[in-house]
């Protein structure tokens, strides 16, 4: 089951990591999210993080979207640039949507961002 899961290092867990994608990097604009992405200098591997606010929903549908989203990342994290920092900030419509739409919508404003082939 280890193998299955997002390692720590993998995330972006820190208010600076955030602020620095934010300030630093580029932003993607959904309907379900908004990908922000910044290239760090370091050749560590790709790192995730996902920002969910209160108004987006309940606590319940708000994990289940940030699961969601970490496993969407996990599974295309071989694929990624080394050093890329990417953070997700969920918008209200993304608690209730699929994990197929929710999948679909990364991976274009990924691509979008010129870090995945679709």
């Amino acid at each position: 089951m280890a193998a299955l899961k997002l390692p720590k290092a993998a995330r972006l867990t820190r208010r600076e990591e955030f602020a620095t994608v934010r300030e630093q990097g580029t932003a993607q604009h959904g309907k379900l999210m908004v990908l922000g992405t910044w290239q760090s200098p370091s050749s560590a591997a790709a790192r995730f993080g996902v920002i969910a606010a209160r108004r987006t929903g309940p606590a319940h549908e708000r994990n289940r979207a940030r699961r969601r989203l970490r496993e969407i990342f996990r599974s295309h994290r071989p694929s990624l640039p080394a050093g890329i920092w990417m953070v997700v900030v969920l918008r209200g419509s993304a608690v209730r949507a699929t994990f197929a739409a929710l999948a679909g919508e990364w991976r274009a404003l990924a691509s979008r961002a010129g870090y995945l082939k679709v």
